[in-house]
Order: structure tokens, then C-alpha cells, then sequence
């Protein structure tokens, strides 16, 4: 989050993650179940190393009090967290948004690049030039620029760079895993 803009931002993500619903996908809400009680519970022992590493959570944080039935996990949200902390390096799969500040372009791709992993990025701009400067060098599988869908429709290839993901889902690039390409080479006569 660039830091001219952060406090504002951070205002408008805490009011829209508290009017989110939380509910059964039956029922269409905002946020539906954790997939696994294993899951959930792994997400709550982030918030444990939230608190251990003395990070400000502004909203959520914990499991539902008011859904007691099922895996819900309150929308969330933890400002300022420096760069190697466990939240900003490691994969939570939760509805968690932790928020790295920086100032300038290049701040930003380090603290992109500076995870093992590289699943999704989304970039909010709207200056063309960034953008194109970033997604040509950000270290994720999917680049989204001023919008955002992890996954895409199947046209568009789904995968991660480093530890996140295992080789290419979807589009043309998947199709490539059901090749096996082979070079004869015959020479004949002399």
C-alpha cells in the first residue's frame, strides 16, 4: 500500500471487510465457510503469531461468534506489518489482507518478490507506465491490473511461481503436460 495513501485506504478496506456477510455458499453471502476445520484452525494460529509479532489487527481476527456452526472466519485485516513477518511470507489462505507500506515503485516489487511464493498479484494504478514496469518484473503466475480474480476463466492460465502452485492449470500452457515432444534426426546415405 503506498504510503501516501495508506490511512485512507486502510479506512475504506476496514469499512467494507465489517459490512461483509458471512454465510453458507447456499445462501450467496460475501464470505462463505473455511474448507476444513484443520484450515481454520491454522489460520487462527496466525493470528497467534500476529499477536506474538506485535502486529495491529484493525478488524476480524478470529473465528465467528455468531456463527457457531461451520468453519467462518471473521474478514481481517492487520496494517503495517513489517517485511519478513511470518503473515507477509507465508501462504494463510484465509480471509486475511495484511498491508505492506512502501514509497516508491521499486519498494514495492521488492516486498512483491520477497516471498517464496507467487500465486496471484493484483496491481491498482493508474499510471500505464507502473503497471507495465511491474508486471513485467512482479514473480506470480497471474498479474492482475486494476481488477482482480484469482483464477481467471479457462482460457486464462492458473499458476504459481515458486512454491505456490505445481506446474500450469487452464489455457494453452496447460495443454503442454499432454504433449511429449521428440526430435528424430535420420541421415541417409553417406
Amino acid at each position: 500500500m503506498e504510503k501516501s495513501i495508506q490511512q485512507e485506504f486502510v479506512q475504506k478496506v476496514v469499512n467494507l471487510m465489517g459490512n461483509l456477510r458471512l454465510g453458507s455458499g447456499i445462501e450467496n453471502l460475501d464470505v462463505g465457510p473455511i474448507i476444513s476445520e484443520k484450515q481454520l484452525r491454522r489460520i487462527e494460529n496466525y493470528m497467534q503469531v500476529a499477536a506474538e509479532e506485535g502486529c495491529t489487527i484493525l478488524i476480524g481476527g478470529s473465528r465467528s461468534k455468531e456463527l457457531k456452526n461451520g468453519y467462518f472466519f471473521e474478514p481481517t485485516v492487520i496494517d503495517s506489518l513489517p517485511p519478513n513477518s511470518r503473515l507477509a511470507q507465508e501462504e494463510i489462505f484465509g480471509p486475511v489482507l495484511v498491508v505492506l507500506p512502501f514509497e516508491t515503485i521499486e519498494e514495492a516489487l521488492r516486498l512483491a518478490n520477497n516471498t517464496a511464493y507467487g500465486l496471484v498479484t493484483g496491481i491498482w494504478t493508474t499510471n500505464i507506465h507502473k503497471a507495465h514496469w511491474l508486471t513485467n518484473r512482479v514473480r506470480s503466475g497471474q498479474v492482475f491490473v486494476n481488477n482482480y480474480g484469482a483464477g481467471g476463466g479457462v482460457e486464462m492460465t492458473f499458476g504459481g511461481y515458486g512454491k505456490s502452485g505445481f506446474g500450469r492449470e487452464k489455457g494453452l500452457e496447460a495443454l503442454k503436460f499432454y504433449t511429449q515432444v521428440k526430435n528424430v534426426a535420420i541421415k541417409i546415405g553417406n
